[in-house]
């Protein structure tokens, strides 16, 4: 006589472990992967970015890139002078390391944080103060952003950063009127990729 319950069993553990079985094998495999990537809103300030991002199939990843942009009237018109300075600035440089962790590891949609250090080389005029000055930041903190797959290779990585920021090289002041670095703040990017696994 069949043994109905070892039956019944047997189409239970088949119906729930043939899916378990095809959804992994649809996942991509863990590895390795390098991508060349920039960061979207440089190009709409008067800028470029580029960037080389390296990362493992454990999850850590690391990249550096350089680039320039002008910075937004928005970000400068909250300093206590600007009524009177006008100012306008060029960031002529920027170099930018960051490593940390993909949660879902390369070629995933999925969250990382990264420490974030940026080197920033700073132009800042005033034409009513009828000069200029040229000094240097160092900003050192954390960034976290969710990468988007689009396709196999192309990806969207929006994220946002607090950094201790330090100016450490050059005068903030034109003229005798001064521009306040601020020793902590925010700033977001978005940067867009090509990511190829090996």
């Amino acid at each position: 006589m069949p043994n109905y319950g070892a039956i019944a069993l047997t189409c239970v553990l088949a119906v729930a472990v043939v899916p378990l079985a095809s959804s992994q094998m649809e996942q991509p495999a863990r590895r390795n992967s390098i991508a060349v990537e920039a960061d979207a809103l440089s190009y709409f300030i008067g800028g470029y970015s580029g960037i080389v991002n390296l990362s493992l199939r454990n999850g850590f990843h690391a990249a550096f890139g350089m680039g320039r942009y002008d910075v937004p009237k928005f970000l400068l018109s909250g300093d206590a002078n600007y009524d009177a300075a006008q100012w306008k600035a060029t960031v002529t440089s920027v170099q930018v390391f960051r490593a940390g962790y993909r949660f879902k590891g390369p070629g995933r949609n999925g969250p990382a944080l990264a420490a974030v250090v940026l080197n920033q080389n700073w132009r800042l005029r005033s034409a009513p103060l009828a000069g200029e000055t040229r000094f240097r930041t160092l900003s050192v903190g954390l960034s976290g952003g969710y990468y988007f797959h689009i396709g196999k290779h192309f990806y969207i990585y929006p994220t946002a950063a607090f950094t201790h920021n330090d100016v450490a090289s050059g005068s903030t002041s034109v003229n005798g009127t001064p521009y306040k670095v601020e020793e902590w703040g925010p700033n977001g990017s978005v940067h867009i990729g090509w990511e190829w696994g090996f």
